[in-house]
């Protein structure tokens, strides 16, 4: 009898194959790394006040976090140059059961470590271990802008998430907006600059998120530019959320209500996402320091001053969507 080595180094691999699929699947029983309760995103376009709310509601007991948005993690798992033309859209086609799993292991790990760095001393040594092996429940919040394009992603991977929108008139939003593109160091994605270079461009590098088809865009002045990345990041979440029954799960917040009353709006914003009000929120919301991404010092209607004739432009880009969540211009 021949025996036939191809044959047989097939087979092995088959039930290798078989045995660690199996393996993998027994392991997602357990509850390692999946530990996530309610977690809390936070949506809205670049530059719209977000940073300032999240900065207040990570003062509450029991919120675990970053200390920058998530964007590495999402990389890592979904980089831009997996896609013909990349974005930062991923589809929920993408979010295989393996790369949920890396995802929210991911997530858990730095969100611990990041924890564990700041509270080491406060957390017993058992709590520690719990942390450590990914058993420990976390109630986690995120305010990485690009989740304006990874909600069916998140839907898939977080399904009793709680979501924030927070919205601003576009007129100051787009604005700050425009102030902030030079700020690569800080905004800026430089991995889409080799794009930039081929295209005929007015601008030298890409700024905040990059929505899908914001290549086809590049070719226009700044204020347009950045009026339509506005504009997708809007109608992404809305449309995301016309889809589905889940109101309940989404609390609408206004930047004009959060700087006027803020301290109002977190005691409402906390009532829905059951958080216990505490001393600590209402000393820090009675004298905020500026955000980590403040540009220049907030001023009512500064786009007034910076950007009134760009704005009064690119009106009608925005105008309809502008309506849509509550702003007539």
């Amino acid at each position: 009898m021949t025996l036939n080595p191809k044959k047989i180094c097939n087979k092995f691999l088959k039930i290798n194959s078989e045995i660690v699929a199996q393996i993998s699947d027994t392991t997602d029983a357990f509850p390692f790394y999946k530990n996530f309760d309610r977690p809390i995103f936070i949506l809205a376009p670049p530059r719209s006040g977000s940073t300032f709310l999240f900065e207040c509601l990570t003062k509450f007991d029991g919120l675990m976090y970053l200390d920058y948005e998530a964007d590495g993690l999402w990389w890592e798992i979904f980089p831009y140059d997996r896609l013909s033309n990349p974005s930062d859209y991923v589809d929920s086609n993408e979010a295989t059961s393996r790369k949920i799993r890396m995802l929210k292991e991911r997530i858990y790990r730095s969100v611990v470590s990041n924890v564990l760095i700041k509270r080491n001393e406060d957390i017993s040594k058992w709590e520690q271990l719990q942390y450590k092996i990914g058993i420990k429940p976390i109630r986690y919040i995120d305010k990485t802008i690009a989740n304006c394009f990874h909600l069916e992603v998140i839907e898939k991977v977080f399904p009793d998430a709680c979501y924030i929108f927070l919205i601003r008139d576009p007129r100051a939003n787009i604005s700050s907006m425009i102030e902030g593109w030079a700020y690569i160091e800080k905004f800026g994605k430089p991995q889409l600059t080799y794009i930039i270079q081929n295209l005929k461009s007015t601008v030298y590098h890409w700024t905040y998120p990059a929505p899908p088809n914001w290549t086809d865009i590049v070719n226009q002045p700044l204020p347009v530019i950045c009026a339509w990345s506005w504009k997708q990041h809007i109608e992404y979440v809305l449309r995301f959320f016309e889809k589905r029954n889940k109101e309940d799960h989404l609390i609408w917040v206004r930047y004009e209500d959060l700087v006027e009353s803020p301290e109002d709006t977190i005691a409402e914003i906390a009532n829905r996402l059951s958080l216990k009000w505490c001393e600590r929120v209402r000393e820090y919301l009675k004298n905020p320091p500026l955000s980590r991404t403040t540009i220049s010092k907030p001023k009512r209607e500064k786009w007034k001053e910076k950007n009134y004739r760009n704005m009064i432009k690119i009106l009608p880009i925005v105008r309809e969507t502008a309506q849509r969540i509550g702003y007539t211009l």
